[in-house]
């Protein structure tokens, strides 16, 4: 999971961003991640499972300015969460990989 929360936590290009600014990119880049994911689960015989996914990152990019001025508790437990989230995902699609015949 630490490569996820380090992806996630890449410093941002501007070394003169603020702190808030590099957490709403890191909430970008979770965002971008998990629909990234979802557009792999659209051959996916659970179309329920790529919405729910939809459904959450709608909730985590409607609130990425709240959750960019969290505290740092807050703050960090929201993307080990998403990291969680994210390490989930790429297991399903392992093991659904493992038996699509191509």
């Amino acid at each position: 999971m630490s490569d996820i929360v380090s992806d996630l936590l890449r410093l941002s290009e501007d070394p003169n961003a603020d702190p808030r600014t590099r957490r709403r990119q890191t909430m970008e880049r979770l965002v971008q991640t998990l629909l990234a994911m979802a557009d792999a689960e659209m051959r996916s015989e659970d179309p329920q499972h790529r919405h729910s996914i939809i459904g959450l990152t709608t909730i985590i990019r409607s609130m990425t300015g709240r959750i960019a001025e969290a505290d740092d508790a807050t703050f960090s437990a929201i993307v080990r969460e998403g990291a969680m989230l994210i390490r989930s995902l790429q297991r399903r699609q392992a093991n659904a990989a493992r038996f699509t015949v191509h």
